[in-house]
């Protein structure tokens, strides 16, 4: 999986002692962290309240404030975790530590091998307690709604008394199974994205035509177009080169593509699709591709949100009242960023929004397979 796709993990080292914050952030960027520095613990309070920092490593005495007046003054701090480290160690401090729920107490000088095994086992308490409140979210918002619709048709459809099915029976099979598909895409998605997170997203590549996953998703997806009475154009080029990659993941970036088209049109609205082959001068991939296009009438997207349109969980203003868990994007864009592809999102607001997928054709997907580019 290529490393642009794994989440920053944002670390910011608190010291006045300038060469050992610049050593600590240097051995610690090497290992691949998103680390900053802060030579001050007023800095360091202040970047960690403007910020978005996963765990602070900060030292315990410091010209103005200490590291535990700067634990002090984020005791609402549910989503940082601290280390302490401390040339002078002492049982009260390390007692205080423990008071202030510091995750580690490291007596300098230390090793860095011990400092670096405290961060990952860090991350690892971070990363399992957001998967928790992921989980959580999930199970009771997301998954709720559609299911307790499920719940409520499945006992309309005949009368218990008299066995006789409900005039509108099959109007309601049709609501349960739409919603059904709504709670497979949210797993789906939910899963999709710990793999990403985990840094464990596999490619299987073959050949895939993308104009069969096209077809299949519209078969999916007709109960909902017929219901919203959505005005569907498909234009699919009888010319398309197969892409190599993995198709159940492909079908799942396409997937997301098209729910959200459908989800975001308004009644009677309009959404189209379109595939095509691109010459590689003309693609954003600067060689030959295959593009997926989706689009929607809708109330669109505000220029100031289009660049947080992939951000994990983000959803727009505009998309109140609209079931959904913020994960449709972001899982999108990780998939075709790991087939070497890019998506881009135009949206002009109370008009036409559009998704455009580019994925490097055969030729050029098996070349960088061949290469060791998928993992």
């Amino acid at each position: 999986m290529p490393s642009n796709l794994r989440p920053r993990r944002r670390i910011l080292v608190i010291d006045d002692e300038v060469r050992m914050a610049n050593s600590i952030k240097t051995l610690l960027s090497n290992c691949g962290f998103d680390v900053s520095v802060a030579y001050s613990g007023r800095e360091g309070l202040e970047k960690l309240r403007s910020g978005e920092y996963d765990l602070a490593i900060t030292d315990l005495r410091m010209n103005d404030l200490d590291g535990f007046e700067v634990m002090r003054a984020l005791d609402q701090r549910p989503n940082i975790e601290f280390i302490v480290i401390t040339a002078h160690a002492s049982t009260e401090s390390a007692i205080e530590a423990i008071h202030h729920k510091a995750f580690d107490y490291l007596t300098k000088p230390f090793d860095f091998d011990v400092l670096r095994a405290s961060v990952e086992r860090a991350f690892a308490k971070i990363d399992a307690e957001r998967f928790r409140d992921d989980m959580i979210s999930m199970i009771t918002h997301d998954i709720k709604i559609p299911l307790s619709s499920i719940i409520g048709y499945s006992g309309m459809i005949y009368d218990r008394t008299t066995g006789e099915l409900h005039p509108r029976a099959a109007e309601f099979v049709q609501t349960i199974h739409s919603n059904g598909l709504k709670i497979l895409s949210l797993v789906d998605n939910f899963l999709t994205s710990c793999k990403i997170e985990a840094g464990k997203l596999t490619i299987v590549p073959r050949d895939v035509d993308i104009n069969f996953i096209v077809e299949d998703l519209l078969v999916l997806f007709r109960p909902d177009i017929e219901r919203k009475h959505l005005d569907s154009q498909v234009v699919l080029s009888p010319g398309m080169p197969p892409v190599c990659g993995d198709e159940n993941l492909l079908y799942r970036a396409v997937s997301n593509a098209l729910s959200n088209a459908c989800k975001f049109a308004p009644e009677r609205g309009r959404i189209a699709l379109r595939t095509a082959p691109v010459a590689a001068a003309d693609s954003p991939l600067k060689v030959d591709s295959a593009l997926v296009e989706v689009s929607n009438t809708g109330p669109g997207i505000p220029a100031e949100e289009l660049p947080h349109v992939f951000d994990k969980y983000r959803r727009g203003r505009s998309q109140a009242g609209i079931e959904g868990s913020g994960l449709g994007a972001y899982v999108m864009r990780c998939i075709v960023e790991a087939h070497h592809g890019c998506v881009q999102i135009e949206s002009r607001p109370n008009d036409l929004t559009t998704a455009r997928i580019f994925l490097p054709t055969s030729s050029m997907g098996s070349a960088k397979h061949e290469n060791g580019d998928y993992s």
